[in-house]
């Protein structure tokens, strides 16, 4: 529930504390307009009293910008739990959310971001402790950029049944100084990294694996599967995380770039695949699958771009993600919208098939139920979804955790987005673990899916020290 009347900010405060003591959860958020800060020193300066506590979220081309700072309230899901994405958004849903219209009509209200484990069946490697199957903050602090308006602060505030009016008054005073403190902003300048070690992870036994698959496919026992593997580095030196996101944010414009900390444990990467967009009951989703490299010219990145779009079996593969889709969709939207065939989607370092799908919400219908009829789609998980499930976990040596999972945020309106969170890396201190899948058909090729791993590696691996991953 939402309350935004137009009242004096104390009169809100005042209502917000009255009906904390009556037991209830409230959240009050105030927004404040700031000037002369961009996200990345905003991130950066939030380290003094946030390490640990920050979340980054760049939509592509730098259209909506969210960096929180700070967890005012964490909402997690138990272990191995079925009903995850129900479990947080009945969480969420259970805060009465006052929000501060004193001098507006509207203003930006609180947000919910995290995200879920790829499978919560399979979760349980050490590495992956701090992320939980469901794991969403609210920040205390929230910095927001939209293309053409100025940057606001958003503080939100957790009311305890116990606080008096005067006490909840002073904390935000408190929250206010302390955001012309991050305002002032903190310099990210990268350092030369130093020497990474890199490590591949069973390669024998996943060129195996896509081996079982396709002798499975070709039996008719399943359509498609995907199978990742991971890749380690380590340095004598902390990976500096501020300057791997720096580098995220200048050179991968047309992906989705982001942080999830969690003490000293950082989720980041920057994939160009959107799962779903709501907003105002339009629901947006893509398809982002095949794949082949850019040329090093136009000429060359033509000829690849008209390859790929003639390949029979990233076509294939193509239309399993786009049907899955579609179908989950219309059980929420009317109205779907989507291309007759697909097109290509750009990124710094590949090039996608790419297809749009649009649709109106239904009534009832919700961001979270959405995601959780999306996910996992065919060309993160495979076809059909149990049985190919049910093959990951058999036969991939390796824990998925995050990876691949959707990750993204949700506001007080229900509004939000979520992504896939491929292209991505779990840092911890002086490692980092890479993670690269492809989805596996009859026809597929062992070699030729490790090469493509390693042509999706390249984007994280370039932006944690530059290093090229040639090896054969």
């Amino acid at each position: 529930m939402i309350t935004t009347m137009r009242k004096t900010f104390r009169e809100t405060l005042a209502l917000a504390v009255q009906e904390a003591h009556q037991g209830l959860q409230v959240i009050v958020s105030r927004t404040i307009p700031v000037t002369h800060i961009t996200p990345l020193h905003f991130y950066a300066a939030a380290e003094d009293l946030y390490a640990g506590e920050r979340t980054f979220w760049m939509s592509p081309h730098s259209d909506e910008t969210i960096v929180g700072a700070g967890n005012e309230w964490i909402i997690e899901t138990a272990e191995q739990s079925a009903e995850r994405f129900t479990e947080i958004e009945t969480e969420w849903k259970r805060f009465k959310k006052y929000i501060d219209c004193s001098d507006s009509e509207r203003k930006q209200g609180p947000i919910l971001m995290g995200g879920f484990s790829f499978d919560p069946l399979k979760n349980s490697s050490p590495l992956w402790k701090p992320f939980k199957e469901g794991r969403f903050v609210l920040p205390r602090f929230m910095c927001t950029w939209k293309k053409g308006q100025k940057p606001e602060v958003t503080i939100s505030k957790v009311i305890q049944p116990n606080e008096t009016l005067e006490e909840a008054e002073a904390d935000f005073n408190d929250k206010t100084l302390y955001i012309k403190k991050l305002s002032r902003g903190k310099i990210v300048r990268p350092g030369t990294p130093a020497p990474f070690e890199l490590k591949e992870h069973d390669t024998g036994e996943w060129l195996s694996s896509i081996t079982k698959a396709t002798e499975s496919i070709r039996k008719g026992e399943l359509d498609k599967v995907v199978l990742a593997r991971e890749v380690t580095l380590t340095s004598e030196k902390p990976i500096d995380v501020p300057a791997v996101l720096k580098t995220l944010a200048e050179d991968q414009q047309s992906s989705f770039r982001f942080v999830f900390e969690n003490g000293r444990a950082s989720f980041m990467g920057a994939t160009p695949e959107r799962l779903v967009k709501m907003k105002d009951h339009h629901v947006r989703s893509a398809c982002l699958a095949g794949t082949i490299k850019r040329g090093s010219s136009n000429k060359e990145d033509q000829l690849l771009e008209r390859e790929l779009l003639a390949d029979q079996k990233n076509l294939e593969e193509h239309a399993y993600v786009v049907k899955m889709i579609k179908e989950a969709l219309q059980v929420h939207c009317s109205e779907i919208l989507c291309p007759d065939g697909p097109g290509i989607y750009k990124t710094k370092n590949v090039q996608h098939l790419y297809t749009p799908i649009e649709g109106n919400i239904k009534n009832g219908s919700s961001l979270f139920e959405i995601v959780k009829h999306l996910h996992p789609t065919p060309a993160l998980g495979g076809l059909p979804q149990d049985k190919a499930m049910k093959m990951i976990r058999d036969i991939e040596p390796m824990n998925r955790g995050w990876y691949a999972a959707p990750i993204g945020w949700i506001d007080s309106d229900g509004n939000g987005e979520f992504a896939v969170a491929i292209r991505s890396s779990l840092i911890n201190e002086h490692s980092a673990a890479l993670y690269a899948g492809c989805g596996i058909v009859k026809d597929s090729d062992p070699q030729m899916e490790y090469e493509e791993t390693k042509m999706k590696l390249r984007p994280m691996l370039s932006a944690l020290g530059g290093l090229k991953y040639d090896r054969t």
